[in-house]
């Protein structure tokens, strides 16, 4: 037997980040972006306002209190949208609603809430009473100041999010280069297998593994495009795989990689060329994983067991490093935590074991114990949350 650490290393030798596309910004959340963005346009691209009130200079607003208010005649609207063909004249003010320009000459906005003008749609008064001093630069977002032409905004490398998306959008960008998500395929080996929900026989289970897996990859940032299931056939095997593997960047088996008469993984091996381990780990320990080369393109295929636990913490040790590799985030190592056993369980002897436990989180510990019990066996799937 293989450490874990080991086999690791081994199953995820060579995996290199998929190759970057140009998508439209609104196909790349949850990828990865492959070079760093820099600002086409300023942020705010020009000197607009905060709020909807008047633009004035604020040498003309000397002396206003709330008693005795600065009157100033009214020259003219700007609404949003709006492109300015003149300038602010001292002594007078401009009505401006948020996110028009602030004309030149004019170096502040007062709310309109500090007017005397009522809020709302209504015409253009002929003068506005204001009842506050107003510093210069108050209510003023000024033309770059979030973002500058030619600034680094964005990193490479960051996952693509909805704020990283408004972000692009705000700086110029309408397509942007990125890691596209691993295409992943899974396969559930075994006759005996039905799909969720359907009526079961005599020696018939539910196959829980590929949903399990298919919701796993989406969970951790992949693309599932195939989902099926497999007999106990080499034959039968071998053309599932053809079809899962022309479709997709990794390809996820469950079942047949231990000792049994009848595991097509197995049966297969050393045709496919694959490479099998025993791992040193409760649940989990039979493991294999190749290549499939699709008319010369090779195609990485882990093969986990069958059951539903070793299955689950199979996918957490192996395959989410790879799907991490693939989409350029790295190997997503495991962050470890210590922790105080609030109960005792059975593990084998010589294997690192792996739990789902419940913690619980004390003033200076976490304690945990395992949701299935003293010995957490690796078939009792219904459990497993």
């Amino acid at each position: 037997m293989i450490s874990v650490e080991e086999y690791f290393l081994e199953v995820t030798k060579g995996v290199e980040p998929l190759p970057a596309v140009e998508l439209p910004l609104e196909e790349t959340t949850g990828c990865t972006l492959a070079e760093p963005l820099k600002a086409k346009l300023a942020v705010p691209p020009f000197t607009n306002s905060a709020m909807d009130g008047f633009a004035v200079r604020a040498e003309d607003l000397k002396g206003a209190t709330p008693e005795s208010g600065v009157t100033l005649p009214v020259r003219a609207d700007i609404a949003a949208g709006t492109a300015l063909d003149s300038a602010h004249e001292a002594g007078y003010a401009t009505r401006i609603m948020t996110g028009a320009p602030v004309p030149e000459g004019a170096d502040t906005v007062v709310k309109v809430e500090d007017t005397n003008i009522e809020p709302g749609p209504r015409d253009l008064p002929a003068e506005v009473t204001i009842y506050k001093e107003v510093r210069a630069g108050a209510n003023v977002r000024y033309a770059g100041e979030n973002a500058k032409v030619g600034e680094e905004i964005i990193k490479k490398g960051v996952t693509i999010t909805a704020p990283v998306v408004a972000s692009a959008a705000s700086i110029g960008y309408g397509t942007i280069p990125v890691i596209p998500k691993p295409r992943v395929a899974v396969i559930s080996t075994g006759a005996e297998l039905r799909a969720p929900g359907e009526p079961i026989e005599p020696g018939q289970i539910p196959d829980s593994n590929s949903i399990m897996l298919a919701s796993l990859a989406e969970s951790f940032g992949a693309e599932v495009v195939y989902r099926g299931n497999s007999g106990d056939t080499p034959e039968q095997l071998l053309e599932v795989l053809r079809e899962a593997a022309a479709v997709s960047d990794l390809v996820i088996t469950s079942g047949g990689v231990s000792a049994g008469a009848f595991d097509p993984i197995k049966m297969i091996g050393d045709k496919a060329g694959l490479s099998f381990r025993q791992v040193r780990m409760q649940p989990g320990k039979p493991q294999g994983h190749g290549l499939i080369d699709v008319d010369g393109r090779q195609v990485k295929l882990v093969s986990l067991p069958g059951n539903p636990v070793s299955v689950f913490v199979s996918f957490i040790l192996f395959v989410r490093p790879i799907i991490s590799l693939m989409a350029g985030r790295g190997n997503a190592s495991l962050e470890l935590l210590p922790a105080i056993a609030g109960s005792d369980w059975k593990s084998s002897k010589g294997r690192r074991q792996y739990a789902p436990v419940i913690a619980t989180l004390g003033e200076r510990n976490i304690t945990v114990r395992p949701v299935q019990g003293k010995s957490s066996p690796s078939h009792l799937v219904a459990t497993l949350h």
